[in-house]
């Protein structure tokens, strides 16, 4: 069981931040059937193998960001995974989010890891997704403030890019009121 209050202590956030932060990455789950929730991001696992998997592997590389070749479920994310994998170890671990707060395997280094195997270990317990949620966090100033005064706009963009900042802000938001209670 993750931790919430020892996370917020160490970044200076209310717990139900943190709370909100895990319900809009993955429903509050860090695993489903003894695996971590997983996601591979196919236009990522394209771009770090050069596109070389694009016409063999239509369904798991890519160069743009193709949101219906998203697993609908956790056994359809581990079969993508595990032939992504096949294929190229490192970049699929790096093309893909990791547990509860949904982190990206290619931050394996700015975070610390030894390699990308090392960030995959780390997300198999608890304490490891919520280890690397902190380093996260701790890493980007401008992210632990947004996280620290509600800042939803400009937390979903830091935390997870562009694309869809209206849409993650609104979750966190509506997601931190549901825990503030």
């Amino acid at each position: 069981m993750i931790d919430y209050q020892a996370a917020a202590d160490q970044i200076g956030a209310e717990v139900a931040a943190v709370k909100a932060i895990a319900e809009v990455e993955s429903s509050g789950r860090g695993f489903q059937n003894g695996r971590p929730i997983i996601r591979l991001e196919a236009h990522w696992f394209g771009k770090l193998t050069g596109y070389q998997y694009n016409e063999s592997h239509p369904h798991i590389s890519c160069r743009a960001w193709t949101p219906s070749l998203a697993a609908r479920n956790q056994g359809e994310a581990w079969v993508q995974f595990e032939e992504a994998a096949a294929l190229n170890e490192g970049a699929a671990i790096q093309a893909t989010s990791w547990g509860a707060f949904q982190i990206m395997g290619f931050h394996w280094q700015a975070l610390g890891y030894d390699s990308p195997q090392a960030m995959r270990e780390a997300m198999a317990m608890d304490e490891g997704q919520l280890d690397a949620f902190l380093r996260f966090v701790k890493a980007d100033v401008v992210l632990m403030d947004a996280l620290r005064r509600h800042d939803w706009h400009t937390f979903a963009a830091r935390y997870n890019g562009l694309g869809q900042v209206e849409r993650y802000a609104g979750l966190m938001a509506d997601a931190y009121e549901r825990h503030s209670r």
